[in-house]
């Protein structure tokens, strides 16, 4: 809220008091309006929106304290400031612990008056910004369990018919013996397909579950060297299949970091997956592990097309995809190839959970490199 946009309430039975109050009002920009009673005063209240009210105390009919009374219950958020003399500034103490936001003595000092008015303007901007934040947070919080409704119902109703889907094809890969090629390869392509979807199914589970304090279990000691052996062992196909040199740099003693067993194995296949995806043909990919201070930092780097400088503080955002949903391709293997949006937001969400902390530096048409922090692990063994 501009300071030009508060609006002042002006109360007091003595006209040449008004007048001088309101010329000085308006040349400092404010919006004034004035009354000469307190029940005038209220009637202007129902009917206009005011941030600020300067009222007399000693008033006939109703004085100062009888309207700061019924202003405070009716219009809490208005600031008021009571106008008193010397002689009753006792008074005017009493009119704060009623809600007052300050009082002014008289003789009147407008430069006073000025410091004053700018103060509630401080306070009532202040408030106007908390409100608005915490309309966003509300807004945040909605759309959160909005997201994570979305996710926990399409899992169950995914979740479900893929099961039987599954079952049903078991039985008929062992009633079908047939050696035609054709219904083989159907029977291959269905089978495959499924075991696809199911993926689907649970990297979007896993994405409901991964703000918690404790990802899939008590926090332990895992050993990274294990997990890269066997990362890429299990992804080196793919990589193979598009001719793009994946290289684990395996350090040579073991190395401890607090987690969990599915929590390391989401992170390093998410960011594996999403390097294969945006590294083209004959690209190189390099995993290595590095220590610093208090953590082992995983970092995972790409000869891939990298990420245009206005969305890298989107990609970690959940089901943000990089490239135009047009160009949306089913295939988890090939070239920018098919997601959901769910990759990179999981890893994050897992991250935050073990306490670590995860980095992008990445340029276009260059590649990108991911770094995880993670927590290193005190072994009994190791304090010795």
């Amino acid at each position: 809220m501009d300071e030009s946009q508060i609006r002042l309430l002006l109360v007091d039975d003595e006209a040449i008091i008004l007048t001088l109050f309101k010329s000085a009002l308006q040349a400092w920009g404010y919006t004034v309006d004035i009354a000469e009673d307190g029940k005038k005063a209220l009637q202007l209240c129902n009917e206009n929106n005011y941030h600020i009210m300067i009222t007399d105390l000693n008033m006939p009919n109703m004085d100062g304290m009888a309207l700061l009374k019924r202003v405070k219950s009716r219009w809490p958020m208005m600031e008021v400031i009571v106008v008193t003399g010397y002689g009753t500034i006792e008074t005017a103490i009493e009119a704060m612990k009623m809600g007052a936001s300050d009082f002014i003595l008289k003789p009147v000092n407008f430069e006073q008056v000025q410091f004053t008015i700018k103060k509630c303007y401080q306070k009532i901007k202040a408030e106007s910004e908390n409100q608005e934040l915490r309309e966003i947070n509300a807004q945040l919080r909605s759309v959160n369990e909005m997201k994570d409704k979305f996710l926990a119902i399409t899992n169950h109703e995914i979740r479900t018919p893929l099961t039987i889907i599954k079952g049903y094809l078991e039985i008929l890969e062992m009633i079908m013996e047939s050696d035609d090629p054709e219904i083989a390869e159907t029977i291959d392509i269905i089978r495959r397909t499924t075991l696809d979807l199911n993926s689907t199914v649970e990297r979007m589970h896993a994405l409901s579950r991964a703000n918690q304090i404790t990802w899939q279990g008590r926090k332990e000691s895992v050993d990274l060297k294990e997990f890269l052996i066997k990362i890429r062992e299990d992804m080196s196909g793919l990589f193979k299949h598009r001719n793009i040199t994946l290289t684990v740099q395996t350090p040579e003693k073991q190395q401890f970091v607090m987690g969990t067993t599915p929590s390391i194995r989401i992170i390093l296949q998410e960011l594996l997956q999403n390097a294969l995806k945006f590294t083209p043909d004959e690209g190189k990919v390099i995993v290595s592990v590095k220590e610093k201070d208090e953590h082992f930092v995983i970092s995972v780097q790409d000869t891939g097309i990298g990420i245009p400088y206005e969305k890298q503080d989107l990609i970690f955002s959940d089901f943000y995809e990089v490239q135009d949903t047009i160009n949306h391709k089913t295939s988890k293997a090939e070239f920018m190839g098919g997601g959901m949006g769910i990759g990179l937001s999981l890893v994050k969400e897992v991250v935050t959970s073990l306490r670590g902390q995860i980095e992008l530096e990445s340029e276009p048409n260059v590649g990108s490199t991911f770094k995880v922090y993670l927590q290193k692990a005190t072994l009994p063994e190791m304090q010795d």
